[in-house]
């Protein structure tokens, strides 16, 4: 096996080629094998650590609350990553040499990403690791788990003897978007994307065990807009005892939330840009995303604006997808 470690020194980039010797994984029908509350889990093993990958920890209509995973039947292949939520621009063409230097990998977008990741140095030792659930960067509509090689969780978990977790959830329009007054079913739609998180975080409190960790000493972090994400949750009454531990690595957001009069007004907005009334709420259900995400682009656009012209602050870049009050 071989790693290539870029250098830039000057104007002159020099490549360094470090050879390692191969590492083990094994794989297999029995290998990895633990249990869930929708069923049973198959990973891999890799260099020692078990790792588990896209396992759903939930499943969600757009627009609606999260609600548990549909069980399954006999053992779920779970060794590579599941999709990633839709970007709100979607990525036609990448920066060459950027890309190669940052490693990233984009992913597969879908609606149905709720999905989780798990890396632990044992399931079947008896011991009750502490568990790291890492939340992603990318502001709110952006970004996933798997993007760059820093948020493998391998290393982590074998140098710590921790558990270390990952996940996808909802963003930008199909996890901020404030239907609340168009009926109670969708009462809780201008914030399911951190509802999302909260319901993988319950998911980890039930399952964690079965992969070697300690529901009870759980840490939550992330960097930027996972930093976001990690103070929303501190302030969040319904997260109160699902982890015990934060930690912010950039990012907080605090004075970018919008009031409810607010989000109300931006969602207006997008049923206005598609052309729909109020009575035709339930249709943005079958609308394609690239469609309503840009409705929605042009609805925080115009809203900003009202808001500059009202006097009220715009935090940051502009008016964005985000949590609300």
């Amino acid at each position: 096996m071989k790693i290539f470690n870029l250098q830039l020194m000057g104007p002159v980039l020099f490549l360094i080629t470090i050879s390692l010797s191969a590492q083990e994984v094994i794989t297999g029908e029995n290998i990895a094998v633990t249990n869930t509350e929708s069923g049973k889990v198959r990973g891999y093993i890799h260099d020692g650590t078990y790792i588990y990958k896209g396992i759903p920890y939930a499943k969600a209509e757009r627009f609606m609350a999260p609600t548990k995973a549909d069980s399954w039947e006999g053992v779920r292949s779970s060794t590579m990553y599941g999709p990633v939520a839709p970007l709100m621009t979607p990525t036609t063409q990448v920066m060459d040499e950027p890309e190669f230097v940052f490693d990233h990998d984009w992913g597969y977008p879908n609606e149905d990403c709720l999905r989780i990741n798990i890396w632990t140095p044992g399931i079947d030792d008896g011991k009750k690791r502490p568990v790291l659930f890492w939340i992603h960067g990318g502001g709110f509509t952006a970004g996933s788990s798997q993007e760059l090689p820093s948020t493998d969780g391998e290393n982590l978990s074998k140098k710590g003897d921790v558990v270390v977790v990952s996940i996808n959830h909802r963003l930008n329009i199909l996890g901020f978007l404030d239907l609340s007054a168009y009926g109670d079913k969708y009462k809780h739609s201008a914030n399911n994307s951190i509802i999302d998180i909260v319901t993988a975080l319950e998911w980890v409190k039930n399952n964690v065990e079965n992969f070697g960790g300690d529901p009870d000493n759980l840490t939550i972090f992330g960097q930027s807009g996972g930093g976001a994400k990690v103070n929303t949750l501190m302030a969040m009454p319904k997260a109160k005892g699902l982890f015990h531990k934060a930690i912010n690595q950039s990012g907080s957001f605090r004075t970018a939330m919008l009031e409810k009069n607010e989000t109300q007004a931006i969602t207006a907005e997008v049923i206005s840009n598609l052309g729909l009334n109020e009575n035709q709420v339930d249709s943005l259900q079958n609308i394609p995303f690239e469609i309503l995400s840009a409705a929605g682009a042009k609805a925080l656009k115009t809203i900003e604006e009202k808001m500059k012209a009202d006097g009220k602050p715009v935090i940051g870049f502009g008016l964005n997808w985000g949590p609300s009050r």
